[in-house]
């Protein structure tokens, strides 16, 4: 009897795709990278100042605590509300460059509005699940690794009834290359909200004074910007997934009919 091996992921080739199909979309991703990451992070930012009074005066850890709760908030209320345009806009030009079509910034607009209302209530969980996981790193990073498929699902399977827990079994034995894929961001997020953060909100970076709202702005549009090319490398492993899965339905028909019984699914 025959049986189907999946083949190892690449997952230097999947990042490279995401990397060149970003840098393509650029007119288009780097604008909403600005409103959601810019803005988002300047909004974080400014919680942030707005919770320190309510603090204990004089006692810094009282208000590094008060400010980075704050911060956690709205970004947590933020990234629910507006990552799911972002996310799908994202998936919508890794699908047209994947296909050598135009991107055409309307059309992927109007496509992630269309998509909002099936995203909204799966990224919530999932984010809000990862977002306040992350507080103690290692269930965030499970967590992360579970849901990584719950945007591509919810943006492109409209028959899928649960997406976090078909997101779940579809990474079922797939985790360690979606580990390997958020490599480059975690190398990039190790630093930027160790020190990085923290320097650009006090005006200055490596030294450099500048204006410190400018700084957030392009903090936040950087970091988003990186987050919507992990978003393709995800959606890259997701339509890997669903070819396997499809040649392993395809694998146990063939058996099955040379064998005379029927498959099953």
């Amino acid at each position: 009897m025959s049986t189907y091996t999946p083949s190892p992921s690449n997952v230097l080739g999947i990042l490279g795709n995401a990397a060149v199909r970003t840098l393509k979309g650029l007119p288009l991703l780097l604008p909403l990278s600005i409103l959601v990451g810019g803005l988002g992070h300047w909004l974080m930012w400014q919680g942030g100042l707005l919770a320190i009074p309510h603090a204990d005066a004089g006692n810094a850890q009282s208000q590094l605590l008060y400010s980075e709760l704050t911060k956690l908030g709205v970004g947590l209320v933020w990234g629910i509300l507006a990552f799911p345009i972002l996310d799908a806009v994202t998936i919508y030009t890794w699908r047209r460059f994947a296909t050598g079509e135009a991107v055409s910034p309307q059309k992927a607009i109007n496509w992630a509005i269309s998509r909002y209302g099936r995203m909204f209530g799966a990224h919530a969980a999932a984010y809000a699940t990862i977002t306040l996981g992350m507080v103690i790193i290692v269930p965030g990073i499970l967590f992360g690794l579970q849901y990584a498929f719950v945007d591509a699902i919810t943006a492109t399977d409209d028959k899928s009834q649960s997406p976090l827990k078909r997101s779940q079994k579809l990474t079922r034995g797939r985790r360690g290359r979606i580990l390997r894929a958020w490599i480059p961001y975690a190398l990039w997020y190790l630093p930027a909200y160790l020190m990085i953060v923290y320097q650009v909100e006090s005006g200055q970076i490596f030294g450099v004074e500048a204006s410190p709202h400018l700084l957030v702005i392009a903090f936040g549009t950087i970091d988003v910007l990186l987050l919507a090319m992990m978003e393709m490398a995800m959606f890259g492993l997701y339509e890997e997934r669903i070819r396997d899965a499809q040649r392993q339905k395809a694998a146990r028909e063939a058996a099955a009919e040379s064998a005379g019984a029927p498959a099953t699914s």
